[in-house]
């Protein structure tokens, strides 16, 4: 699982590379504002945690459907969102660059439970053909362990997440 893991966050960081090239050729200055109220209520503020965290749960739900495709799906799922944050962030930096600091606050926890859901749908896919092939019994112990964590890691980041983009609205007001 630890490999899985090493080798996820490198190709995550390699991905997210490319993503920021990618936005950086073409540049074009970035007006990035903000699109909804600077003052959230309390109200406001779960409504946009359980939003983030819903999409954040989707992109789990397709880490983890990529194992019925031997991890392909995932792999591809997992770089499709990394080549977008480093797109995101770089677009970002160049709009409002003071806004950057900020949502380093919950990147790096969201897309850590991505790499590790993404690792446990790789190990449950090579565990089933193990199982498969030797007539083993499964042992999803590690795979149940690294979900639990990234979905707790997913609800904070999620949290910080809607704090920020308030944050964030108030510097592009």
């Amino acid at each position: 699982m630890s490999v899985l893991v090493a080798v996820n966050t490198g190709l995550v960081l390699f991905t997210v590379g490319i993503g920021w090239q990618v936005s950086t050729a073409g540049t074009t200055p970035v007006d990035v504002r903000s699109q909804g109220p600077v003052n959230d209520t309390a109200t406001d503020m779960r409504r946009h945690t359980l939003r983030i965290l819903s999409g954040n749960l989707q992109v789990v739900t397709s880490l983890l459907g990529g194992a019925a495709t031997l991890g392909l799906f995932t792999l591809i799922e997992l770089l499709w969102n990394a080549f977008g944050l480093g797109f995101g962030l770089s677009t970002l930096a160049r709009g409002t660059p003071a806004a950057l600091p900020l949502v380093i606050r919950y990147v790096p926890l969201e897309f850590s439970a991505f790499v590790l859901a993404a690792s446990a749908a790789d190990h449950l896919s090579f565990m089933v053909l193990r199982c498969l092939a030797t007539g083993e019994t499964p042992r999803f112990t590690s795979a149940t362990l690294a979900l639990a964590i990234a979905l707790r890691m997913l609800v904070a980041a999620a949290i910080i997440e809607a704090k920020v983009v308030q944050l964030v609205a108030g510097l592009t007001a």
